[in-house]
């Protein structure tokens, strides 16, 4: 029998192509971490914060826009001069199909899938670059359309995944791989069962990296970020952070969960029924300390863990008339909730209303208002802070937050939760 041919998975986030310097970092990494035999699928996110400037035009006045579109086109034709690669027309090509599709789906009043084919220009240019730069380094590399791959369902901006027909949908990227040694791919979108480019959500490349580990059989995944790994807190609230070598799974789904920035929470779970293990790297420091998530049922962290999220907004949901908060009205919230794309981060039922916590986000708030309509009332507080602290005491917990007024608090086994006002 033929030996299996090793292959890995591994996500650049924005900050590590954000530049023409940044992407040359990225090929000599990948030079120089690949072993001669690996087969490797590489998921690249849009450059620095190109999906954010994309939304901002997109939010533009309708004259300002074409002209805002371009300065953004025109930043990347200047990276890739810089690079020395001659990609100007796939660039411009790129960009153009991004547009025209934006403005069909414009025309015919699907402003979401409109956002979705606007925003995916920034992953289609970044990948040009990167994969175009590896193969001038030498690699053997092709560029790749992850819509051929990742089908999806849904809404757009947040459109979900068939993981199960992972596999079949990737015999046409395993086949690129198999015919070369990197692949290089976009994160975030994927095409719409529909025949419309999707997204994934914000930060969802991590997430694509898992998909696409699933579909050529990877081995491992590899997230190469600015930080050394998982650390038990954010250095900006800790100074005294520290990297966590190990985390379990399961641990890991209850982290990004809660909010931790360094996993999107629906990355891990599939890497979790397949067994794959999860590498967190630094591509500033490769060789420093990194964080592997694997399967480690019997591991007892040694450490608290600490997640700050700060612009969180408190939502109270009632029936119009004050009654019992029933079974039914439930079901009508949580559907609103997934049609609106917001994510709870915390929640809490009354007798007569429903509270939860998700990141300030005014159009989809705003969204899920007038799905729920006349039949709910709907009070929102917004600029609270959340903490949530795993495997902490009860004196960490007061003193982190002793000078703070506290709006709801949840305690359940090592978890303590405190919404706060600043």
């Amino acid at each position: 029998m033929a030996e299996q041919v090793p292959r890995s998975t591994h996500k650049f986030g924005g900050a590590s192509v954000k530049d023409a310097a940044a992407i040359r970092r990225v090929g000599q990494l990948l030079s120089n971490h690949l072993r001669p035999e690996e087969q490797a699928v590489v998921v690249v996110s849009a450059m620095g914060k190109t999906t954010n400037a994309l939304e901002e035009v997109w939010r533009s006045p309708g004259p300002e826009q074409e002209g805002r579109w371009g300065d953004i086109v025109q930043a990347h034709l200047d990276v890739a001069t810089e690079l020395g690669l001659d990609v100007a027309d796939r660039l411009q090509s790129a960009f153009e199909a991004s547009w025209q599709e934006a403005q069909s789906a414009q025309r015919e009043g699907l402003a979401e899938a409109a956002y979705d084919a606007f925003v995916s220009a920034g992953e289609l240019a970044s990948t040009t670059l990167v994969a175009f730069w590896c193969a001038a380094l030498g690699l053997d590399a092709v560029w790749w359309d992850v819509r051929e791959t990742v089908r999806t369902s849904g809404p757009h901006r947040h459109a979900r995944v068939d993981e199960a027909a992972l596999w079949d949908a990737g015999a046409s990227l395993r086949e690129a791989l198999a015919a070369s040694q990197v692949v290089v791919t976009q994160g975030f979108i994927g095409r719409h069962d529909c025949g419309r480019t999707s997204t994934l959500g914000r930060e969802g490349s991590d997430y694509s990296a898992a998909l696409l580990a699933v579909a050529v059989g990877a081995e491992s995944v590899t997230i190469w970020k600015d930080v050394p790994g998982m650390m038990n807190a954010d250095p900006k609230w800790h100074p005294e952070a520290q990297t966590v070598p190990k985390v379990d799974h399961a641990e890991a789904l209850e982290l990004s969960y809660y909010g931790a920035s360094v996993i999107h929470p629906r990355t891990v779970k599939p890497l979790q029924q397949r067994g794959l293990p999860l590498w967190i790297r630094s591509f500033l420091a490769p060789e420093g300390p990194a964080t592997l998530i694997d399967d480690f049922p019997d591991l007892v962290p040694d450490q608290p863990m600490f997640i700050w999220r700060d612009d969180q907004v408190w939502v109270e949901v009632a029936t119009s008339d004050q009654s019992f908060l029933a079974e039914d009205h439930l079901k009508d919230l949580f559907s609103a909730l997934d049609s609106a794309g917001v994510h709870v981060r915390m929640m809490q039922q009354h007798a007569t209303h429903f509270g939860l916590v998700t990141d300030r986000d005014d159009i989809r708030l705003q969204t899920l208002e007038e799905l729920l309509g006349q039949a709910f009332q709907v009070r929102r507080e917004d600029g609270l802070l959340l903490l949530t602290v795993r495997h902490g005491d009860a004196a960490v917990v007061h003193q982190l937050t002793a000078n703070r007024e506290v709006v709801v608090e949840q305690v359940a086994g090592v978890t303590t939760r405190r919404l706060m006002r600043n």
